[in-house]
């Protein structure tokens, strides 16, 4: 059998890794001002925008290290050597789990300065929000549960068991169970309610409702804040759905599986990237015969995993064979400034 080695092979990084969009550092969410961006942290935080055009990421080109950059990859700079996931960046500092600390939770200063452990264990899915951050973490049978501390990582308390953190909105946590079916959280009343009887992913809240995808059914769903009038928004196959200034970002299944966004206000779908069709070898040359590849070939194809939505623009993690023919290394950051027009960002 030949060695066909796809882009999505990165999608195991990814899971280990873990417009100005609503969320980012001023923005106020009802209770207080958040340091997190649309549906980012379920993609696994891996990029961070501070409304103020800056961009706060791990970065493909320097082994995975924290950087920070301008919208458009210019005056990079980085910040520390940790492997950062679930970004967060509100009030000069930047949240993260720490991929080099098993995900323990860190902040450093937005100029780099002032780093400090504040939580140490296997954490994640960090939502920072005013003064507080909420996240869960793993106990010894790896077990999650949800968790909330203050900035400086005092005052830690438990909030919920035995559940996995999925998107924090106006005073709620939402959240899904064991059995994975999403539900919501209150703060105020320290109350739980189950929104469906689902496997739920992809969660995001903002003023119109809950958005979230079915993976074992594959539709993106739109329903009220107690769960009711659900309907679907896409179907027929996708993934990485993030939902941002009413527009769903998107991977849609077949073909090159390129990425698209969906207005949720006239429906009109774009493709926003414009993946090179077909196979290419180690040095970048296009295999003209697939077919004609041994066992002991190492090819590969173009395509991206992930998705963020910052300043309105879309990134993904991928591989490109142009950042390969420039920088010989395949796994980069891109943007996707549409239609099909992508930018090697990182």
């Amino acid at each position: 059998m030949r060695k066909i080695i796809p882009v999505m092979l990165i999608l195991c990084l990814f899971l280990a890794s873990c417009t100005a969009s609503p969320g980012e550092q001023t923005t106020e969410q009802g209770k207080g001002a958040v340091g997190f961006s649309g549906g980012n942290i379920g993609e696994g935080g891996l990029m961070c925008g501070d409304n103020e055009g800056n961009v706060y990421y791990r970065s493909e080109a320097d082994h995975w290290c924290l950087y920070k950059a301008k919208l458009d990859g210019s005056q990079k700079q980085k910040l520390s050597d940790d492997a950062p996931c679930d970004i967060n960046v509100l009030d000069g500092w930047v949240y993260y789990a720490n991929y080099r600390d098993g995900f323990s939770i860190y902040r450093i200063k937005t100029d780099g300065t002032g780093r400090r452990q504040l939580k140490s264990g296997y954490c994640g899915d960090l939502y920072v929000v005013g003064d507080h951050i909420y996240y869960d973490v793993r106990d010894e049978v790896n077990t999650s549960h949800i968790h909330r501390m203050d900035v400086d990582g005092s005052n830690d308390k438990l909030l919920v068991s035995e559940a996995d953190l999925k998107y924090y909105y106006d005073g709620c946590l939402y959240y899904t169970n064991g059995r994975l079916f999403l539900c919501k959280y209150t703060l105020e009343t320290g109350t739980s309610v189950q929104l469906n009887d689902k496997y739920s992913h992809y969660v995001t809240v903002d003023q119109s409702g809950v958005y979230c995808w079915y993976p074992d059914e594959n539709p993106f769903v739109h329903m009220n804040y107690e769960g009711g009038d659900s309907k679907v928004i896409l179907s027929g196959g996708g993934d990485y759905f993030n939902v941002s200034d009413n527009y769903v970002y998107y991977m849609k299944y077949g073909g090159n599986y390129d990425y698209y966004r969906l207005s949720l206000e006239t429906g009109e779908e774009v493709r926003l990237s414009s993946f090179m069709a077909g196979l290419f070898d180690e040095k970048g040359n296009i295999i003209a015969n697939p077919d004609a590849v041994s066992e002991d070939d190492h090819v590969f194809h173009e395509g991206g995993v992930g998705n963020f939505v910052i300043g309105g623009y879309a990134f993904v993690r991928g591989t490109l064979r142009e950042s390969l023919l420039q920088n010989g290394r395949l796994d980069c950051l891109i943007r996707l400034d549409g239609p099909g027009n992508m930018r090697l960002w990182d």
